[in-house]
């Protein structure tokens, strides 16, 4: 992982398909996966679900980040293009783009990188729970 990542587990489900890293050198975080075999689809391609699951943690942590860490949030909805396959061996990163924040809901976009292309462009809305 390059230098300035730190390991990252906030539930069980990461432990499952990590290990994820971040970096809180800016804000909001960086989140990146080096791609592993497990991670992969039948074409060898990093699968479509351990991508999206990485937009889905930049996205929210990110939000929470900016707006206030003790905020709950749910996936109320995401949209996910992917642009370049991702190969085994290869670096993934992630940073959300907050876009507007209302008292219900959280507008936020990032874009996942690998080797300095664009492989991934998310789009998502957050709910923001009662307390």
């Amino acid at each position: 992982m390059p230098d300035g990542f730190e390991a990252f587990n906030s539930s069980p489900f990461l432990t499952v398909i990590g290990p994820v890293w971040v970096s809180r050198r800016r804000v909001p975080p960086t989140f990146g996966i080096r791609i592993e075999e497990r991670h992969t689809n039948t074409a060898g391609t990093a699968h479509g679900a351990m991508l999206v699951a990485l937009a889905d943690l930049a996205l929210g942590h990110g939000i929470r980040s900016v707006a206030d860490r003790n905020l709950r949030l749910v996936t109320a909805g995401l949209t996910v293009d992917f642009a370049r396959p991702v190969r085994v061996g290869d670096w993934v990163e992630a940073q959300a783009d907050i876009q507007h924040q209302s008292r219900r809901n959280v507008f936020a976009n990032c874009y996942l990188v690998s080797d300095g292309q664009r492989v991934v462009r998310a789009s998502g809305i957050y709910a923001v729970l009662d307390e």
